[in-house]
């Protein structure tokens, strides 16, 4: 589980920004709300961030994505970029390095990961081991005369020369250690079960341009308990789905089309012998909804396409496909903009069924959607909500609610966030 996020010089972040997972002495809903670590520590299953348009609210969960996609990439090449991208809006950050570091609890076992990079190579990577109250160094990779240089503590993981030097080859400057470690055949024991954690237990960020509903249908057809779950939650959110159809979608080609992508070099000869056989190729997924309906002769199901259901409707059962594998693998999940296309009852139910099922996974989102603060000693803690703010230079500013002054006498969070006292509200001129 994750427990903080700190991130410098990353996109609109040009300072020290934290994200913290650790609940405060609140015992409001702490068997439900919290999991608790050996170490005593309680951590949040959800974290949600409000704040204005192009405040930076993407941006945060960008860092989580980058982190994501930087662990499992792999080159060949050390003179393709890192892909980081320093904050812009100032003429020293963008040749500073950028900075991260990951707080995270591993077999309840607490771990730092830090990474300074730049866009051209990586400075320094640590990986860092609680084994008392005090971290010891597991691992070090820096950049020296400009080559990588890796260094492992002896006493606490032996790793073979042979290894080490393997590493030091296939780690290129412009690539994570844990992205190298995958083309080495080695044991580097709790190192792996770090890596393991990065690779398995997290998710790409669900964003609004994604079509969730294609990720609904291959899980379904990955795992049957998928489908059996979507169907009890169709229908408790009233939906008349009795059941759904799913398989894989072909396009068929026609001998000109196979005849172009084997001149084009997109075909072997071998595949274009396969595609003449069999002039298909995948196209997605086919879904036919079973909908029951009540009428003068009683109850009849009617089969209908997909492009029959609402956008809110396949999105809804995409996201909660996402929380479902979530709950179910100790998985993180970053959502932007959750509630976008559904109704806000459905949000609620979908947060509350989350939340109620014991798990180790974590969700992350942002919203626009204010009526969540009036959940705030309901089903959900003030220490999960979160504000940003766009200051003058461009910075993203992020800080807790709980960090604002009278926030528990407050009668109203809701109304105190719509009347601009605690911040995270667009700056509208002439609006009353």
């Amino acid at each position: 589980m994750v427990s903080e996020l700190r991130i410098k010089n990353f996109l609109s972040f040009k300072e020290d920004t934290v994200l913290s997972f650790e609940a405060s002495k609140d015992d409001f809903r702490q068997d439900s709300l919290l999991v608790t670590m050996n170490d005593g520590t309680r951590l949040s299953r959800i974290a949600i961030i409000y704040g204005a348009n192009a405040c930076g609210k993407s941006n945060l969960l960008e860092a989580f994505e980058y982190l994501f996609w930087f662990w499992n990439r792999k080159t060949d090449d050390q003179d393709v970029p890192t892909s980081v991208l320093p904050f812009a809006l100032d003429v020293d950050t963008p040749t500073q390095p950028t900075e991260f570091e990951l707080k995270l609890y591993v077999n309840d076992k607490k771990y730092v990961y830090q990474l300074v990079i730049t866009p051209k190579e990586v400075l320094s990577e640590k990986l860092l081991a609680y084994n008392s109250n005090q971290p010891s160094l597991l691992l070090h990779r820096e950049l020296v005369g400009g080559n990588t240089a890796i260094k492992f503590n002896p006493s606490l993981i032996k790793v073979p020369t042979a290894v080490k030097d393997e590493l030091t080859v296939k780690c290129l400057k412009n690539m994570s250690l844990f992205a190298a470690r995958k083309a080495v055949n080695c044991n580097l024991g709790e190192i792996d079960d770090v890596r393991d954690w990065m690779i398995n237990h997290t998710l790409p960020v669900i964003d609004l341009g994604q079509q969730m509903f294609n990720y609904a249908e291959r899980k379904m057809l990955e795992n049957p308990e998928t489908k059996a779950h979507l169907l009890e939650f169709s229908h408790n959110i009233g939906l008349n789905i009795e059941d759904m159809a799913v398989e894989k979608d072909y396009m068929p080609l026609t001998p000109e089309m196979i005849q172009f992508m084997k001149s084009s070099g997109r075909l072997s000869e071998e595949n274009a012998s396969k595609l003449t056989k069999d002039p298909k190729m995948p196209n997605g997924f086919k879904t036919d909804f079973m909908v029951s309906v009540n009428n003068i002769r009683g109850k009849e199901t009617y089969t209908l396409p997909k492009s029959s259901q609402s956008d809110g409707t396949l999105r809804s059962m995409g996201i909660e496909t996402a929380l479902y594998v979530a709950e179910q693998n100790n998985k993180l999940l970053p959502i932007d903009e959750i509630e976008t296309s559904m109704h806000p009852l459905l949000l609620k139910y979908m947060i509350q069924s989350y939340l109620k099922v014991p798990s180790r996974s974590q969700l992350i989102m942002t919203t626009h959607y204010d009526p969540l603060f009036t959940a705030v000693d309901d089903y959900l803690r003030k220490d999960s909500f979160w504000l940003m703010d766009k200051r003058e230079d461009g910075n993203s500013l992020l800080y807790p609610l709980i960090s604002k002054n009278g926030v528990n006498k407050m009668r109203s969070l809701q109304r105190a966030y719509l009347n601009n006292k605690l911040g995270g509200l667009p700056q509208i001129d002439g609006l009353k």
